[in-house]
């Protein structure tokens, strides 16, 4: 099990899980944290805008493409990750990682469920141990810790304990 690791999941989009680590992400930046946060996506698409030269460099063909600047570092790489790699470099120098999606990564998993657009959550019909806990819009009875969608304060000590750190 990756220490560092925690994997926001949900049945799909609409399902809260962007807001729910954007909130995550203040509050771990408040208390003094290093985050790396990993957006697993079904297309991904070559970087920046079309004619914009890192998409030209990706369309011909380079394997990797890196854009940087004073401040901030851009990567893109042309071939599927291994999820060893991934983690590997995104665990790199920093305290936590927060992933977006990969429902089946090796990764403990927190669910984000909203009941306005879906009706049962997954850790319910497809029990795991990889399920640490529940973020969700009404109460609902699951053996996990379940929070709400405010809940961020609780939900940090929560990753906290299990990254760590």
């Amino acid at each position: 099990m990756h220490t560092k690791v925690v994997s926001f999941v949900g049945r799909g989009s609409l399902s809260g899980k962007t807001t729910v680590i954007e909130r995550v992400i203040t509050e771990l930046k408040r208390r003094g944290r290093i985050i790396t946060v990993v957006k697993h996506g079904i297309h991904m698409q070559v970087p920046d805008k079309e004619g914009k030269d890192t998409f030209r460099f990706a369309r011909r063909g380079a394997d990797r493409v890196m854009m940087f600047s004073d401040d901030s570092l851009f990567m893109y790489e042309n071939k599927p990750p291994d999820v060893e790699y991934l983690v590997g470099m995104a665990a790199k120098g920093v305290d936590i990682v927060l992933v977006e999606g990969f429902k089946s990564g090796p990764f403990r998993k927190i669910e984000v469920f909203n009941s306005q657009v879906y009706e049962t959550p997954l850790c319910i019909e497809h029990p795991s141990p990889d399920y640490i806990a529940l973020v969700s819009d009404k109460r609902l009875e699951v053996p996990i810790p379940r929070f709400g969608f405010d809940d961020q304060s609780e939900l940090c000590d929560l990753i906290e304990r299990v990254t760590h750190t």
